[in-house]
């Protein structure tokens, strides 16, 4: 092989450097730089999205902070209407429990009316059978007539 022979290492150096030479000023010259722009823009657009990915979190955090306060406002609002109509329902039921609680006195008052008018009309006709049942057992053991009006007398006696 003709590359291996050590008589022709030297011209083989030589081109080897010259072409080497040639490639490198004629393709990485040229493009180095190109290289380092799109490096350089690249990097400037990967700044320029970090920047506006923050400011767009500072917006959506502002955004967020400004959902919750409003969320909370509304929350209290609503507990603070919940507990106006459990104040007005508390204090609607407390009128009807005394409206009822009056009617029901009242009816229990004309009950006791009633029932004190039943037992004396009870008591009156009590007397006045106890009154005859005495005056007919009276006269059919001894055989003496009892009037009901003497009966009623010696009862209200004893």
């Amino acid at each position: 092989m003709p590359q291996f022979d050590p008589s022709s290492f030297a011209s083989q150096l030589f081109w080897f450097g010259l072409i080497f030479a040639l490639l490198y000023f004629a393709v990485v010259k040229p493009t180095l730089p190109k290289l380092g722009k799109v490096i350089d823009a690249r990097d400037a657009q990967v700044a320029s999205d970090l920047d506006r990915a923050e400011a767009a979190k500072g917006q959506a955090d502002a955004v967020r902070t400004a959902y919750d306060e409003s969320i909370k406002t509304a929350q209290a609002a609503a507990q603070a209407e919940v507990a106006a109509a459990k104040d007005a329902a508390a204090k609607a039921a407390d009128g009807q429990l005394k409206a009822l609680a009056a009617q029901l006195d009242a009816d229990a008052d004309a009950a006791a009316v009633r029932l004190d008018a039943a037992r004396t009309a009870a008591r009156s006709s009590l007397e006045t059978t106890v009154a005859d049942l005495t005056g007919d057992a009276v006269a059919r053991l001894t055989g003496i007539e009892v009037t009901p009006d003497d009966v009623a007398a010696a009862l209200r006696t004893a």
